[in-house]
């Protein structure tokens, strides 16, 4: 079964074994999660990016650890190439593909954000959108049947939480009718 759950909290203070985080090649000083997470790991990420061990590409992925200074265990750093590029098919195939590098990793339990702040609300709905989607389609490839997941989507701005939700119960109702799946926010 896959339990899809939407929080109306911070991001960071979202309990799981592992949270994914988006990093851009472009965006630099690191912004949003990225940055917000870079700050708890005093520079972490920042170092990685000056001694050009992590740069942000397309699909690149990095794994680290919270120090026990986030309610997870793990972290993974996402690539999505630049900012300015991200479209729909790039945005699809990425979240897709998150959800086969957490299968790989054998975690059931991960969190996610919408990978932009500061965006308009129709920018937001379409990537949130194609999030939405593209996870979505990543777990249809897996026998859900077969073990449980959880998938916890935080966002704490109370209005986008609002249109996230009324995302997550329109794209779910097809995706619902060929597997199980429980939606909670």
């Amino acid at each position: 079964m896959l339990k899809i759950k939407t929080l109306p909290n911070e991001f960071l203070k979202t309990e799981t074994d592992l949270i994914v985080v988006s990093l851009f090649k472009d965006v630099i000083p690191l912004k949003g999660d990225a940055g917000y997470i870079d700050w708890f790991l005093n520079g972490q990420i920042s170092n990685l990016i000056k001694k050009k061990k992590v740069f942000g590409n397309f699909k690149e992925t990095v794994l680290l650890s919270s120090l026990n200074k986030l309610p997870t265990e793990k972290i993974l750093l996402v690539g999505f190439g630049k900012a300015a590029n991200l479209n729909s098919p790039k945005l699809l195939y990425i979240f897709s593909s998150i959800i086969d590098i957490v299968q790989r990793m054998k975690v059931k339990d991960f969190g996610i954000s919408v990978c932009i702040k500061g965006v308009s609300d129709s920018e937001y709905n379409r990537i949130a959108g194609d999030m939405v989607e593209g996870i979505l389609k990543g777990f249809s490839k897996i026998q859900l049947s077969e073990s449980d997941w959880t998938v916890k989507i935080a966002e704490e701005d109370k209005r986008r939480f609002l249109m996230l939700n009324r995302l997550m119960r329109h794209s779910v109702e097809t995706f619902k009718e060929r597997h199980q799946i429980v939606l909670e926010g």
